[in-house]
C-alpha cells in the first residue's frame, strides 16, 4: 500500500471516530427517558471465557401484542397497529384483506421506519396479560395441551407508533415508564380463514426491527461476567437506562438482587 493510501485510510478512521464521539456526546446532552428494567427485558448471554473485552451486551426484549402468538381460541386478540394506525404511518391499506390478491399486494409493500413507544410494566402489560390468561384458560378447557407462551415475557410492551418522536412523547409524557425508539414496521394479514380461527382477515402491522443491543461498560459489566458460564442463572437484576436526545440508551446503574 502506498503512503498516500495509508494516509487516506488513517484519515477515514480519524473522521469516523470523531463522528462517533460527537454523536455520543450529543446523545448525552439531555435525557429523553430514564427507565429501570429487569432481566425479563434485558437478557444477558454469556461471553467467551477468553474474551478480553471488559464490556458485555444485553439484548432488549419487548412484547409486541400484534406479534406474540395467542391461544388459537382467542377470537379478538389485542391489536395496536391496526389499519387506521397503519394508514397514518403512510401504508396503503386500500385492498380488502379478504380478497384473493391481498396477500401478494401487502407482501410487496416496503417496511417503513417509524418511532415506537414502549411502556414498561403499565396498563398495556396488565391488559395484555389478563386478556391472554382468559384466552389460555378457554383453550385449556378444550385441550390439556395448550402451551403458555406468555410466561416469562418482557413487561415492556409496544403501545403506539408515529412518524414523529416528539408527537409520541406528547401523547406519553411519563419518561420513567415509556421509552421511544426508532423501529421498522411491516405489514401482514392476520387471521386468514385457513388457520381455523373465527373472524375476518385483517391488515395489521408488526415490529420487524428495533435497536436491541445495549452495551454494558465497566464497572457495571464486572458482575455480569462473574455469572459465566451460567448467564441465565437465578440471580435477578435491575438495570437503569438513560435514553439521550438521540434516543440511544446507556447504562447508568446495575443492581444484582438475591437469588429467587
Amino acid at each position: 500500500m502506498s503512503r498516500t493510501s495509508l494516509v487516506a485510510a488513517a484519515a477515514i478512521i480519524v473522521v469516523a471516530n470523531t463522528l462517533a464521539l460527537t454523536h455520543a456526546l450529543r446523545n448525552r446532552q439531555g435525557t429523553e427517558a430514564q427507565v429501570t428494567l429487569t432481566e425479563r427485558e434485558l437478557r444477558y448471554y454469556s461471553v467467551s471465557a477468553g474474551d478480553e473485552d471488559s464490556g458485555v451486551t444485553l439484548n432488549l426484549a419487548w412484547t409486541d401484542p400484534n406479534g406474540t402468538p395467542w391461544p388459537v381460541s382467542a377470537e379478538n386478540p389485542m391489536i395496536w397497529l391496526d389499519q387506521p394506525k397503519l394508514q397514518g404511518l403512510g401504508f396503503d391499506c386500500s385492498v380488502n384483506p379478504s380478497s384473493p390478491d391481498s396477500a401478494r399486494y401487502y407482501e410487496r409493500q416496503r417496511a417503513r421506519q417509524v418511532f415506537v413507544a414502549l411502556e414498561y410494566d403499565g396498563a398495556a402489560w396488565r391488559a395484555w396479560a389478563e386478556a391472554y390468561q382468559r384466552a389460555l384458560a378457554d383453550q385449556r378447557a378444550k385441550t390439556p395441551y395448550a402451551i403458555n407462551v406468555g410466561a416469562g415475557l418482557s413487561h415492556l410492551v409496544a403501545i403506539d407508533a408515529d412518524l414523529n418522536s416528539t408527537r409520541l412523547r406528547v401523547r406519553y409524557p411519563n419518561r420513567t415508564t415509556v421509552i421511544i425508539v426508532p423501529a421498522v414496521i411491516r405489514l401482514t394479514i392476520d387471521r386468514l380463514p385457513n388457520v381455523g380461527v373465527k373472524g375476518p382477515a385483517r391488515v395489521i402491522g408488526r415490529i420487524q426491527e428495533l435497536p436491541s443491543s445495549i452495551h454494558v461498560p465497566r464497572p457495571f459489566s464486572d458482575e455480569f461476567r462473574r455469572l459465566n458460564p451460567r448467564p441465565n442463572s437465578d440471580r435477578p437484576y435491575r438495570v437503569r437506562l438513560n435514553y439521550g436526545v438521540s434516543l440511544e440508551p446507556r447504562v447508568t446503574g446495575v443492581e444484582f438482587l438475591n437469588g429467587r
